[in-house]
């Protein structure tokens, strides 16, 4: 069973799954430390699920390596209770096109209205993604 499956019932997953939305934004890439605004609430909701996908790879380092925040502005907030890093401790790559998870687990109920950004802190000096083609993908409910 999928991870995200929170019902047993057919009638209710299908009720669930019309229930979410989702939301992408084309970024240019980066090189070195960099805010994205990715989302703007439409409405009053909770943000399931944070990804960006790359066309390049990011290998794991603990001395090179970006950490990924997702902060809601208008709030004050952050969504992540720790970055998200591709250090080789604690931390894991960014694999070219997959996703690269960012999954909320603090603070997802946001207001309509309430901007969200992509906070990127480059640590040393990290694959360079300034030609890369990356998309946020924002799933929300």
């Amino acid at each position: 069973m999928p991870d995200n499956k929170t019902v047993t019932d057919p009638v209710a997953e299908i009720a669930e799954r019309a229930l979410k939305k989702t939301s992408v934004l084309n970024v240019i890439g980066w090189d070195g430390s960099d805010q994205r605004y990715v989302f703007v609430a439409p409405y009053d909701c909770q943000i399931d699920q944070v990804q960006i996908v790359s066309d390049t790879a990011v290998a794991a380092s603990d001395t090179n390596y970006y950490a990924f925040q997702v902060q809601n502005l208008t709030q004050a907030e952050a969504l992540l209770a720790s970055a998200q890093t591709t250090e080789s401790t604690g931390g894991t790559a960014v694999t070219a096109d997959a996703a690269y998870t960012l999954d909320p687990d603090q603070n997802q109920v946001v207001d309509d209205g309430d901007v969200i950004e992509l906070q990127v802190t480059e640590t040393g000096v990290a694959t360079d993604l300034t030609a890369a083609e990356i998309i946020v993908v924002v799933e929300y409910t």
